[in-house]
């Protein structure tokens, strides 16, 4: 009965594995350790389905039969493809999996990705660390499409920390190139951040050295850095850089030339690269964007929105100019000062009136150059449009605590309706931490 299987092939271990039903696992791993346990329908065998929960201990359990227990997986994969994907640790099941399965470390998929490929597109450092210590050649496997490395990948992801571990415990593969001719270094220019490029170029002489390679059309790391992220580019560079500005591609254009005119064809190209999905294989894109770098899309997006913030920020300037000059409480009609000026929630009110007045304005402000600046250079400051929604969430807050002291001040002699009132108005807040933890 526990060798049965249902209509899509599944026993009750591959049940028991698809629930993640530890307990049940080790059960039937016990009282029936000699069957190894096929693929069901959808190619999944109970060591993959474990693997793929990242559960440990139904590894542990399954890895501890007497007879070796199978582990395909759909499309070509194995179990240690679906570890490297989904363990974020390298613990005890791990290492147990990838030692008594050694000769998966080089199987590949029908993309030709090995498990190190995996790894390595998910920034999982800890897999990575582990399979090149048992086989360090693993990291010179180019994939079928882009004859991409692990290398690669974990470049054009941004993750700087994989990278590293790659080139410290495999460096024969630092300069392999993909079907573009792309080294590591073109792809790191793209996704790592600047601090990151600064470390990489600062502290790994081999990063160093691949600074003026060439692409398939002569393009260099260089040209890339310069055509995407042109204002960074000196922060990135550092004294000890033998770096050639003069350099020309098969286009003839010089890193020098983007750098003062741009380059829109080859940042095209490289904007393309983080929607290619590949045949799916590549679920977050080939590459991903530095924080800094924002595509037309993104522009068009903001300039769709532009106006509903610029509504909401001058509304919220008009109130506080407004709410100035009709003062709670009015004024002495000997010398025009106000009543209750020296009542501390009406000083309060003022205070808040006035941050309102400047934060909304800033709003207002930083809209109007973000603009000029997308028509002047055409590229959008994501900083200042994050600086933007900041200014006008902060005059929100000061225009209900305007509101609050102000009406304080004001029903003070009635001191019940006026805790309901201010109540009823700091409620705002909690409806802000309400929604931001959506």
């Amino acid at each position: 009965m526990i060798r049965m299987a249902n209509n899509e092939k599944n026993t009750a271990l591959h049940e028991a594995a698809c629930c993640e039903n530890v307990d049940v696992v080790k059960i039937l791993t016990k009282e029936d350790p000699d069957y190894p346990y096929s693929a069901n329908n959808y190619g999944k065998t109970p060591l993959y389905m474990a693997a793929e929960s990242s559960s440990s201990d139904m590894v542990l359990a399954l890895l501890e039969k007497s007879t070796p227990v199978s582990h395909e997986g759909p499309n070509g994969k194995t179990a240690l493809h679906a570890a490297a994907m989904e363990f974020r640790f390298a613990d005890a099941a791990l290492r147990k999996l990838v030692e008594e399965k050694k000769k998966m470390i080089k199987e590949t998929d029908q993309y030709g990705w090995t498990p190190i490929h995996y790894a390595a597109y998910y920034g999982n450092y800890g897999m990575v660390n582990l399979l090149l210590e048992i086989d360090q050649s693993a990291s010179n496997i180019a994939n079928k499409d882009r004859k991409m490395t692990a290398l690669h990948l974990a470049a054009g992801r941004g993750h700087a920390r994989t990278v590293e571990t790659i080139l410290s415990l495999s460096p024969d593969c630092y300069e392999l190139v993909d079907n573009k001719g792309w080294n590591f270094l073109h792809y790191a220019m793209v996704s790592f951040r600047v601090e990151q490029l600064t470390n990489l170029l600062e502290n790994n002489p081999l990063a160093r050295s691949l600074i003026n390679e060439g692409d398939a059309m002569e393009n260099t790391p260089l040209h890339v850095l310069a055509a995407v992220r042109p204002k960074e580019f000196h922060a990135v560079m550092i004294k000890k850089t033998q770096a050639n500005y003069d350099a020309v591609n098969k286009r003839n254009v010089s890193v020098r030339h983007i750098f003062s005119y741009g380059y829109p064809k080859l940042k095209e190209e490289i904007q393309k690269l983080s929607k290619d999905f590949g045949r799916g294989q590549y679920s977050n894109g080939v590459i991903c964007k530095s924080e800094l770098e924002y595509n037309d899309d993104t522009k068009d997006d903001y300039k769709d929105t532009r106006e509903s913030h610029l509504v909401v920020a001058a509304l919220i300037a008009t109130v506080a100019f407004a709410a100035a000059f009709a003062i709670p409480g009015g004024y002495r009609s000997e010398n025009g000062t106000a009543i209750l000026r020296r009542n501390k929630a009406f000083q309060a009110f003022i205070v808040a009136d006035s941050i309102a007045m400047v934060f909304s304005l800033s709003a207002v402000f930083t809209h109007f150059f973000l603009s000029l600046k997308i028509e002047a250079t055409k590229d959008f400051d994501g900083a200042l449009f994050g600086a933007s929604l900041w200014f006008t969430f902060f005059s929100m807050g000061a225009m209900v605590i305007a509101f609050v002291t102000g009406t304080y001040a004001m029903l003070v002699p009635s001191l019940g309706l006026a805790i309901i009132t201010c109540l009823i108005g700091l409620s705002f807040f909690l409806l802000v931490i309400w929604t931001m933890g959506l």
